[in-house]
């Protein structure tokens, strides 16, 4: 709706799909924080940010068009003189790999027949969910409100760590609390997928913060994780977490290179 109402030109969004990754400095945060490497994860990089590059330059554009066909009037009230040609973006797929190149991944035959289903499923009883609700005018007020929040909160950190003094809290990204076990089932999830994959390498790299912070997420047991639905990966969470305790017992203190951040996973 945003771009709809020529509040991103064309060229804006087109450097907006050019923004740039630099691998040395993810891989390097990624270890710091977990302890495996970025490539334990995302196993071809390039093809990853590829992928998601070539997703950015095409779904937005269909959004907007939606955008336009719902939310027109509006759009022409807020912007009367608009000229359609110049925030209405197109990229062709041989413009896109002359600037960008051809790694990423294409939708397959059967992600294209979903698609087709997708709209033809009348939206309503099992598939209310797929169908797209178009953001209220007090929607879109809350969203510009959480951008300047962010932004607000992002200098004040940098005040921060130019002082010295930052000092960041472990929230969960997607509900805004306090990451702890049974909080939220993606981080429950996440935490004994974690602590799987080091049990795997026997805990040889786990630093004395990423110990810390595992052992104090588990340190509630009777916390209602998700993990519980499942007796056979409860069990294995059970016996990995057994294993980092008796690591933290035989590996002496230091030995691990220390770790600069809270691990969020």
């Amino acid at each position: 709706v945003q771009v709809a109402k020529n509040r991103y030109t064309s060229d804006a969004y087109h450097d907006f799909v050019g923004f740039q990754i630099s691998k040395p400095v993810l891989e390097r945060a990624f270890q710091q924080t977990y302890d495996m490497k970025l490539q334990d994860v995302i196993h071809k990089e390039d093809l990853a940010f590829g992928t998601f590059r070539h997703a950015v330059s095409t779904v937005i554009p269909e959004m907007t068009k939606v955008a336009l066909i719902n939310r027109n009037a509006e759009v022409v009230r807020d912007t009367p003189n608009r000229n359609e040609k110049k925030f209405l973006y197109r990229l062709k797929r041989a413009d896109y790999e002359k600037e960008w190149g051809t790694e990423y991944r294409k939708p397959g035959k059967g992600a294209r027949f979903m698609a087709a289903l997708f709209k033809i499923f009348p939206k309503f009883g099992p598939f209310r969910a797929l169908a797209f609700q178009v953001p209220t005018t007090q929607t879109e007020d809350m969203y510009i409100k959480s951008i300047n929040k962010s932004v607000d909160e992002y200098r004040s950190l940098l005040k921060e760590q130019g002082a010295g003094q930052l000092r960041l809290t472990n929230l969960d990204f997607d509900t805004g609390k306090d990451t702890r076990a049974g909080e939220y089932k993606l981080a429950d999830q996440a935490y004994a997928h974690l602590l799987h994959d080091l049990a795997k390498r026997n805990f040889d790299q786990v630093t004395p913060d990423l110990r810390t912070n595992i052992l104090a997420f588990y340190g509630n047991l009777n916390a209602p994780l998700e993990t519980k639905k499942d007796k056979r990966a409860w069990l294995q969470t059970m016996v990995d977490l057994q294993k980092l305790k008796l690591a933290a017992i035989e590996q002496p203190e230091g030995t691990a290179a220390l770790s600069t951040g809270v691990p969020e996973p």
